[in-house]
């Protein structure tokens, strides 16, 4: 009895300890954007100060902060939206058909994962700007939906698979088509999981830094590119600022994750117990 109480508090130090390794980078930048200019520098650093706001109002009134947030909004719900459309179907088809090169097909999907973007960047530059996609919503769309198909193509395919085949052949039997039967019976069921993918996709999309820098310019800018643009100068960086940006970056997906919890942890361990 005592060994195994000695194994949980064993346990539970463990998971403290990894829990506030994790947290201490967010605790670090939360700390940050609640002080001057002359804190945030400070050496060693102050953990008991004067916390401000003026950062967080100086951010959201600075110049071209509520357009960079206004354009990862539009960016990454449109690549989400158009990803889905496009993955959900692409894993349907792997988990449910055999034909000739199915696995080819699926390791080719899988395999634009395995590159950086930084390998591929000079192409994507080359290929947008001949299309004129160079700087415009639908380019970066695009990108984000070439960033994340592998993403939802493999997830979806894996909950595919989780749902017995049984279920579908049995709406075909009561006179369901195989459209039908996917909507009114396999949607429904593999919702959670839909949910876990789209959560993923979105904080990708929303994070992704290298094609949006390199695809962008005037007209479209998104968050990433704007805080390391913005807030690092030639002779010092506002890490106010961008601490407090680097927080208000994180509150979307933040909400998004709390709004959906109950549906994204079902989703995340679909499948796990059958």
């Amino acid at each position: 009895m005592k060994r195994k109480k000695a194994i949980n508090v064993t346990k539970h130090i463990v998971l403290i300890i990894t829990a506030l390794f994790v947290l201490l980078p967010l605790l670090w930048i939360l700390s940050q954007s609640f002080k001057n200019s002359f804190d945030a520098i400070a050496s060693p650093p102050k953990f008991l100060f004067q916390p401000i706001l003026s950062n967080y109002i100086n951010t959201i009134h600075r110049e071209g902060f509520l357009n960079a947030f206004r354009d990862s909004l539009v960016v990454s719900l449109g690549s989400i939206l158009l990803t889905l459309a496009i993955g959900t179907p692409f894993g349907y088809v792997l988990s449910r058909f055999s034909f000739r090169g199915k696995e080819d097909i699926g390791f080719y999907i899988l395999s634009t994962r395995m590159l950086p973007p930084i390998v591929v960047i000079v192409p994507f530059v080359r290929i947008f700007n001949a299309f004129g996609l160079l700087d415009s919503y639908f380019g970066l769309i695009i990108a984000g939906i070439l960033v994340n198909l592998a993403l939802v193509v493999w997830m979806m395919r894996a909950f595919f698979l989780g749902v017995p085949q049984e279920i579908e052949e049995a709406a075909l039997i009561d006179g369901c088509t195989r459209l039908e039967a996917l909507r009114r019976v396999v949607m429904p069921l593999i919702s959670p999981g839909l949910v876990a993918t789209a959560v993923l996709s979105f904080l990708f999309s929303w994070n992704e830094f290298i094609f949006a820098l390199s695809l962008t310019s005037f007209n479209v800018r998104t968050l990433p590119v704007y805080m390391a643009t913005e807030f690092v100068g030639y002779l010092a960086t506002d890490w106010g600022g961008l601490s407090a940006a680097g927080v208000l970056a994180t509150l979307p997906g933040l909400i998004f994750i709390i709004a959906i919890q109950k549906y994204l942890v079902r989703g995340l361990t679909f499948g796990a117990i059958k």
